[in-house]
């Protein structure tokens, strides 16, 4: 299937390693120039050589999008750079210490006001596409009570997200500007959370894993494919939608 994104134009945020760094790469592959942003400048610049490769035009900037200046600076001067924008995946997200007295300030910046202010930065270069789509990545942490204790302030985020998502989706819809969220299961890659889980608690893991229909975690590539998708033209009547990608892991009747 033709994605019809050659051309585009798009923000990834937190794409220097794991599902962000799937998600610029799948994006690459389909002819979409990007700016790509994270913290760590080394990650970020190796990710930009790679893309680079590919033979995509790459902006890659060092920012903390938690501080709000910060990345409203970044997708200024990233539509500058790249000429307009047609494409947000706001991905960056985080598993806050609940050892933290800031627990739960910290987990609204790091996995909610974070993606609110990336999307308020760049909802003029969307409507100025006159074809904008955004995707969000969540978790299905969203939809589960039975959450670990570490996993109760994240959660509670992740599903203001998802409602957060809908509603820009119906606002914003009649001026041509798609919404969508992804919420993947267990994914794991090298260096990344379940990695760590891996390491620590392989018990843990193993359980973890086994959950799914499909007996086995995700990787960053299953949900930058389904990014992509939900990205392009090809979804261009697909909005307000919340995919789980998550091997099955969560056995409900999804409307």
């Amino acid at each position: 299937m033709d994605l019809a994104l050659k051309g585009k134009r798009a923000l990834v945020t937190g794409a220097s390693r794991g599902i962000g760094r799937a998600i610029a790469a799948t994006l690459a592959g389909e002819g979409v120039d990007l700016a790509i942003c994270a913290r760590g400048r080394q990650g970020l610049e190796e990710t930009a050589t790679s893309l680079r490769a590919l033979g995509t035009r790459v902006v890659a900037t060092a920012v903390d999008v938690r501080e709000p200046g910060a990345l409203g600076g970044w997708v200024s001067k990233a539509g500058a750079e790249l000429g307009g924008v047609d494409i947000l995946v706001s991905n960056v997200s985080t598993r806050v210490d609940p050892a933290s007295p800031n627990w739960w300030r910290e987990t609204f910046e790091a996995d909610l006001q974070q993606h609110v202010a990336a999307f308020d930065a760049t909802l003029p270069l969307l409507l100025a596409s006159g074809a904008g789509s955004v995707v969000f990545i969540s978790s299905v942490a969203a939809v589960l009570t039975q959450l670990p204790p570490y996993e109760i302030a994240y959660g509670a985020m992740k599903a203001a997200l998802t409602s957060f998502a809908g509603r820009m989706a119906t606002v914003h819809g009649p001026a041509g500007v798609r919404v969508n969220l992804v919420a993947p299961g267990p994914i794991f890659f090298e260096g990344g959370w379940w990695d760590g889980v891996r390491q620590r608690a392989p018990a843990l893991f193993e359980r973890a894993a086994g959950v799914s229909a499909l007996g086995r975690m995700g990787a960053p590539e299953d949900v930058a494919r389904a990014v992509a998708f939900l990205a392009s033209p090809a979804a261009g009547y697909i909005t307000g939608a919340s995919l789980r990608i998550d091997g099955g892991m969560i056995r409900t009747v999804n409307f």
